[in-house]
């Protein structure tokens, strides 16, 4: 008769536990929550103007690139490279983000892409941040803040190609000097034999 009766208190101490559990991780939920929607003015205004600025200074610095490279010949860059993707992914993350701002601008940009990407108003949008847009924040703040982990994965590439790119040029360069060096010994080994010989 004891075995059932410490059955039955073993499961209600592992459901009490169970339920203190849920509520303290729900309780931590609308906490941070709470946190969130109490400082999205600050969050929209910083995430996104500085994203938006990380964008087209990555997007520029890939098209000068292109140009540096490609010139009159078609590089690497035309037969899907890594600079083609890496492009092709921040058009995509621009996208994107456009769609996760545009709901949050006060007015949204009326002149061409281009006056957009490096004007003073690039990175001084006025953003809404009334408890809607502030609800929203909460919604969207994730979908931004994964552009964001993209975009430094994409630079991060970038650096890496940079990298890989020096290197290639360094071992090159040293290639040239070890041929200099080997016939510099050449060299001063002919005068030695002609001063012998």
């Amino acid at each position: 008769m004891a075995l059932p009766i410490q059955i039955s208190l073993a499961s209600t101490v592992i459901g009490f536990v169970s339920f203190s559990f849920t509520l303290l991780i729900w309780l931590q939920a609308s906490w941070n929550a709470f946190l969130t929607l109490g400082s999205a003015p600050s969050q929209v205004r910083d995430s996104l103007s500085t994203l938006r600025q990380g964008l087209y200074e990555e997007r520029e610095f890939l098209r000068w690139k292109r140009r540096q490279k490609g010139g009159s010949k078609k590089g690497l860059y035309y037969e899907g490279g890594p600079a083609r993707v890496m492009n092709d992914a921040i058009k995509d993350l621009i996208r994107s983000f456009k769609v996760l701002e545009h709901p949050f601008l006060v007015a949204p940009h009326s002149g061409t892409e281009k006056d957009l990407e490096w004007s003073f108003d690039a990175t001084q949008h006025q953003y809404k941040c009334d408890l809607a847009h502030r609800i929203l924040w909460l919604r969207v703040k994730d979908k931004v803040d994964n552009i964001a982990i993209r975009l430094q994965r994409i630079q991060t590439r970038r650096i890496e190609s940079m990298v890989e790119d020096q290197l290639h040029m360094m071992q090159d360069m040293m290639g040239m000097v070890r041929d200099c060096e080997d016939r510099l010994s050449e060299i001063e080994h002919r005068l030695q034999m002609s001063r012998i010989g």
